[in-house]
Parts: structure tokens; sequence; C-alpha cells
């Protein structure tokens, strides 16, 4: 009777019914063992306590490997004072417009919680608010059960009705940010709670990518929204918050917006996933505040007074020269400490684009040139310090980069064979390379902001060595013209994601369209194909490999010369009173992860307010460069 049980409970759970809020299959066990009213009674058939019992049998997916980036030794309490930026945003909502501040987004994690959580690292999906999740026959349907201990700030239970009631307000109009009611409304059509914890949304394209979208959202209480539209929601919310089931809660009394502003958040004593061992050594701080200085020399001035905790250095220049023992007593006492977390923070595409529609870069030869021109080691030494790394990928320092790129080191010897070969001669005498016609090799406008004349001059002289003429032209907005494809070259690229979505940049159906990521017009029809494929495909290896073939074709196509970046997540001087995990601020993390991941040690806070009280002490100065998976040497 064993083997008959379980093969009917692979029966139970059908799938052509999602939607009308069916999902259970009427069928009786023999001897009566199992009735249908029994399992609808059963509150585990309907996601309550006790499903994990049979979610494996019913062939749902969860994942108790958990990897653990917090330190167990994270001792909770105190304060941080975080700088956030220079100016108090313009509203603390999690959406709608004028919610592009990166505080909001910092915020959203702290207050809310996502249905999965997907782990940069591991590249798997780990609980969150949902213990278990299902993708359907179609590939087009998932269900998430809510786990039934999940519970908002104010007590009441996380379910389904509030994923549904999220959704709601997400693709109202009236919330007024048409990137984020057009994302939802034109992914998913309307989640359906198909119980009290189990809720299934169907997408409306097959595609992998929607699984981790929708497990990404953050859940808010249908309670509140359901007394509101999106345009009430932007004028109740601009500075409070619905209840949320994550860690924090707004702290309304302290947050004001005078004297430049201080947003402060409270750690929740009550928070349901405390225990959690995906909160292991996470949100230690009991108080977060967050300050705002609109000036770069006040940002440095009260860093060194002590006004905040940890400095994050933009600069290769000031880190190398400016913020040195030398210069500093506080550095060179060892009350501040100099870090440098190496880590797999993802770096997208970036350098210089070629507009590979019009001539002469239409030319392959003339494209693969350029790349052999740009000496972005002269760069390294004489501007940046070597705090860099060479890109040589679409995906730089990612599980996507193929190995065997083509290298584009200086070698101008070899990008004058290809010109040659290309048509571009240079007569005996003469300073420029000219073609058949006679016309001199010249790019008569380079659109580049102000300031970054100081790295592109050199540029300029390495291609008039070989006879090129390059014109720098600053205007206000370089990137709007790239937009609109009135470009030669562009200098700049797109954010990295651990999750990447070829299409945009690489497929033909979108090489000479405007606006559009594709700004080289990069048309390969192999590619194409591959990015079908990899759009359609569930298994995350088979993924990766493809992606590694699709960088390997487009980075022989010869659209970008290849930038520079940092092989690390976070640069910075600290007040020497935290407690650090080994990783640092972990995998993919960056200058936002102390937030979560770091603690205010009690003995090194002591010590520290003792040192700084007697100039006859100092603190050891410990390791600068914390390489926790050997990064560097890769």
């Amino acid at each position: 009777m064993v083997y008959l049980y379980i093969a009917m409970i692979f029966i139970f759970f059908g799938c052509d019914s999602i939607g009308n809020k069916k999902i259970y299959k009427s069928f009786d066990i023999i001897d009566g063992e199992l009735s249908a009213q029994n399992q609808l009674d059963d509150s585990r058939w309907v996601g309550g306590p006790g499903f994990e019992e049979i979610a494996e049998l019913i062939s749902w997916n969860t994942n108790n490997n958990i990897n653990i980036i917090g330190s167990a030794n994270a001792i909770k309490g105190d304060t941080l004072t975080f700088l956030a930026g220079d100016v108090f945003p313009n509203t603390l909502r999690a959406f709608g417009k004028e919610t592009r501040s990166q505080l909001n987004g910092v915020i959203e994690d702290m207050v809310y919680e996502n249905l999965l959580n997907f782990d940069s690292e591991t590249f798997k999906l780990e609980p969150e608010l949902a213990t278990h999740w299902r993708v359907l026959d179609d590939s087009m349907t998932f269900l998430f059960r809510i786990n039934p201990n999940a519970k908002f700030s104010d007590g009441k239970e996380v379910t389904a009705k509030d994923v549904v009631a999220t959704y709601d307000i997400l693709i109202d109009e009236g919330h007024g940010d048409p990137n984020v009611y057009t994302y939802w409304r034109d992914k998913f059509e309307r989640p359906v709670a198909e119980s009290k914890y189990i809720v299934s949304v169907k997408s409306k394209k097959k595609e992998w990518r929607n699984l981790y979208s929708f497990a990404s959202l953050y859940v808010y209480p249908s309670y509140y929204l359901e007394k509101i539209d999106g345009a009430t929601y932007i004028e109740k919310y601009q500075f409070e918050l619905m209840p949320g089931s994550g860690p924090y809660m707004l702290n309304t009394d302290r947050t004001t917006q005078e004297n430049n502003g201080l947003v402060v958040l409270d750690r929740r004593s009550d928070y349901w996933a405390e225990n959690a061992p995906r909160n292991t050594g996470l949100w230690n701080f009991d108080t977060v505040e967050f300050i705002f200085i609109n000036d770069e020399t006040q940002e440095v001035e009260r860093f060194f007074a002590g006004d905040y905790d940890t400095y994050s250095v933009g600069r290769a220049q000031w880190w190398s020269e400016r913020f040195t023992a030398s210069e500093y007593p506080q550095i060179q006492r060892g009350l501040i400490q100099r870090k440098k977390y190496i880590n797999f923070a993802p770096a997208g595409v970036g350098g210089i684009a070629f507009n590979t529609l019009e001539e002469p870069f239409s030319d392959i030869r003339v494209r693969e040139a350029f790349c052999h021109l740009w000496d972005v080691d002269k760069l390294m030494d004489k501007l940046f310090f070597n705090e860099y790394v060479r890109k040589n990928s679409y995906y730089p320092r990612s599980k996507y980069e193929h190995p065997d790129n083509p290298i584009q080191d200086y070698n101008p010897d070899y990008a004058l064979e290809l010109l040659n070969q290309a048509g571009w001669t240079k007569k005996q005498g003469d300073t420029w390379l000219t073609n058949q016609d006679g016309k001199i090799f010249e790019i008569e406008e380079f659109h580049i902001y102000k300031g970054w004349d100081r790295i592109l001059n050199y540029f300029v002289q390495d291609l008039e060595a070989i006879g090129i003429k390059l014109n720098l032209v600053v205007i206000q907005n370089p990137f709007e013209m790239a937009m609109n494809r009135k470009f030669k070259i562009y200098n700049g690229g797109w954010v990295g994601s651990l999750l990447p979505s070829p299409e945009g940049m690489l497929h033909s159906k979108y090489s000479e369209k405007l606006d559009v990521t594709n700004i080289t017009g990069m048309a390969n029809p192999e590619i194409d194909k591959l990015i079908e494929d990899y759009n359609m495909n569930w298994n995350m290896d088979e993924r990766i490999k493809i992606l590694q073939t699709i960088d390997s074709l487009a980075t022989r196509e010869f659209h970008w010369i290849f930038s520079w970046a940092a092989p690390y997540g976070y640069r910075c001087l600290n007040w020497d009173k935290f407690g650090i995990p080994e990783n640092g601020v972990g995998y993919s993390g960056g200058w936002l992860a102390p937030i979560s991941m770091w603690w205010i040690d009690p003995d090194k806070k002591n010590k520290l307010n003792q040192v700084i009280n007697d100039e006859n002490l100092n603190l050891p100065i410990t390791e600068e460069v914390i390489d926790y998976w050997n990064n560097l040497t890769k």
C-alpha cells in the first residue's frame, strides 16, 4: 500500500486547472486511506504546517543546503552610521516615481522580503518568504508556498493574498513609474491565491528567467494595499512605509529631512526569521543611521572626525596617494584601517564601442586593429596606480566569461597590418593614414563627458602614433547620442548582472533600432540561435556554457575595445571597531554589504576609544587586501 500511496500523491497535484483555484485533482485511495476530502481537510495539502513532509513527494522544490555568507560569531547590537549619498532622497518608497535612489533599494531590502533568494556563489535559489516552489509542465506557470511562520512587523501573517495584492499595486499606473508597471504587466498574468499559503502565477512568455524574476518579488501587506490605489500610494507613503516582514522597521520619529537629512532603521526584536539559517550572522546592528553629505571635502573631513563608520574610496589616486599613513595619523596609528575586499562583484561590458553600421567600423579588420591600439596598460600605470584589471569579455571575471577570448593587447604593428589590409596606408612623409580616395583616417567627433579627456587623451596619442586622427568633443550627454546611434565610437558601458540577458545587447533584431543596448549593431545568426537556446534552457550549468560560447563569438566580432574594472567589491577606510566575516563583503557584494554582514565588536570598540584618547597608544594595522577566494590569482 505504501507504493500505491506514493504513486497517487504524484497524481494529486495537477497542472491543467491552475488559474481556476482547483490545483487539486480528487481521487480515492484503496481501502480509504486518503480520500479527496481528507486531503482538503489536512492543511498540509494546501501549504499549511507539515507541508514539508509531503512536498518532495508531490514534486515541489526547496533548498535546505543554504550557503551561509554571514559569520556565526557575529554580535548583535550597537549602531552603524552610514554615508548614503549627497542628498536626502525624494521619497523613501520602494517603488513608484522618484525612487531611483540606491537608498530606496537598500531600505526595501531591510524592511521587506522576497519570495526566494538567489545565491550568487552557488547560483541556487534558496527559501525566503517561500519555503518551496514548483514549475509546471508548461514551463510558464510557477507555484510558491509561503512559510506559515512568516509575519509582518504588526504580527499579521504573510499569505498568498499579499502576493496578489503586491502584483496589483505594481501594475497600477497611478504610482507613476512606467518601468515598474510595464515590467510586471508585460511579464506575468495576475497571480492566483490557490490557498492561504500557495500562490500561482503564469508568465506571458516561456523563459526560465521569469521564475527568478517573480521569485525576487518583495511582498507587501494586502490589508494595506486593498485600501489604496497607485496614486494614493505615492501620496500616503512618501516618507512612511507599510509593515514589512524583514528584519528592520523605519523609525519615523528620528527620520528627518532637516540638517541635510537622516534616515533611521531599527532592528526588530520580533523578526520572524531571526534564527533561520539564511540569516546566520546577518542584520546585526540594532540601529542603522543613513546620513547625507553634499560636499566631497566634507565627506572626507567628517569621516576622519568620526561622524560615520566606513568610507568608500572611489578614486585610485586618493587611495594610493592621499589616504595613507604619511598623510593621516588615524591611519598611521591603526585607528582607521585600509581595506580592499576582492570578490566577484558582477561587472558589465565597457570600454569604447564601435558603430558597426557605418564606415570605417563596418570593416571587422578596422575594428580589430583599434582593439590593439589602446594602451590600457599605460593607463593602469600612469593614472590608475595598477588598482584595476583589464576586461576581456562581455561578462568579465564571471562564470560566463569564455577563457579563450582574443586578447586585446597593445600591438600597433599587428594593428597596422590589419589597417593596410583594409586599404589604409601611409605614404612616405605623410602623418596620417589615407585610403584609395586620399581621405585621411579621421574620427571627426568622439563625444565624451567632461573630465574624461584626462584619460582619453592617451588614446588620441596612441592613434596619432600610427596615423589616425581622433578629435575629442566634450558634450553634456554622450549617452543620448549613443542611444540615437549618432556616433562613430562611444566611451561607456553597461552594468553587470548575476543572471545576464544577452538578447538586448547581442540579438540582431535590435541591431538597427534606436534606444537599445545593442548600440554597436551586433547581428550574428549563430549568436541569435544561441540566445534563443539560452532563453529556453532551464539547466543553469548548460546556460553557463551557452553564454560562454556567445561570449566567444561576440568578442571575435570586435565591437568593443574593452576597458578595465576593479577586482574588488569594496575599497574602503573603516574605523577599527567592526567584526567582519572572513569573506569580507561576500561573493558579489559591494559598498552596501557592510549593512547586512558586519557588526560592531564591543572589545574592538572599547580598545579603539582608549587609543583615540591616548596618543601614545596605537592599534595593530591588519591585512589590507582580503582575497577570500584567491580571485587575484585566477
